[in-house]
């Protein structure tokens, strides 16, 4: 969905637009998969995600697009490829720190950056992960739209795209349903990687070019 909307609009607002963008597609993997989702790393991940679009939102006004493409890019590449990092037994609620990180990150690059590759090294299928993931971003956009209208962006202005790309994602996510027993953890993780990797080398050209 980023890449896609980068290309139609300029970051600044493709980056308020992922939230309302992927409404539709988020909601419907919520209702197909509810049952599956994991509430010990939701509720958590939930509570730091109002503490980290609180701070996220001023930081995302204050940037260039070109700082915002390319350090993105570099995070992405960084978070998918990094040697994995588990953590520590005695911290009790772990999603509670990486709800504020994420959420931070998310808010000013308009992208997750840090739950997707965290929740890839914890022991949940692939119908878990689809589902807790869901409900963690769909908690935390409500936030994040709220931040980008109180600091001026218009919603608006983009109803037609809102509205298409809604039925669109509830469209893709029945059709995801109806196919996800055919593909393997294996695959699946696979595909995820190198989908976050393609992106990421996207944002890192557009934000050279735009030094």
């Amino acid at each position: 969905m980023l890449a896609c909307s980068t290309a139609v609009f300029p970051i600044s607002v493709a980056v308020p637009m992922q939230s309302a963008l992927a409404f539709g597609s988020l909601l419907a993997r919520i209702i197909f998969f509810f049952r599956y989702i994991s509430w010990s790393i939701v509720i958590p991940f939930i509570a730091g995600s109002v503490i980290g679009v609180a701070l996220g939102a001023n930081v995302f006004v204050a940037m260039s697009e070109a700082a915002i493409s390319l350090l993105l890019g570099m995070l992405l590449l960084l978070l998918i490829w990094a040697p994995a990092v588990r953590f520590p037994v005695k911290l009790k609620q772990p999603f509670f720190p990486v709800g504020i990180a994420h959420s931070f990150l998310g808010t000013v690059f308009g992208v997750g950056s840090l739950l997707q590759p965290v929740i890839l090294r914890t022991s949940l299928n692939k119908l878990q992960t689809t589902a807790t993931l869901a409900a963690c971003m769909l908690s935390m956009d409500v936030f994040k739209v709220v931040a980008y209208v109180t600091h001026g962006f218009r919603y608006t202005d983009y109803i037609p795209h809102i509205l298409l790309a809604t039925g669109a994602g509830f469209a893709g996510t029945y059709a995801g349903k109806r196919v996800q027993h055919r593909v393997s953890e294996q695959a699946f993780r696979r595909v995820f990687k190198w989908l976050i990797t393609v992106v990421a080398i996207r944002l890192l050209v557009r934000g050279a070019l735009q030094l």
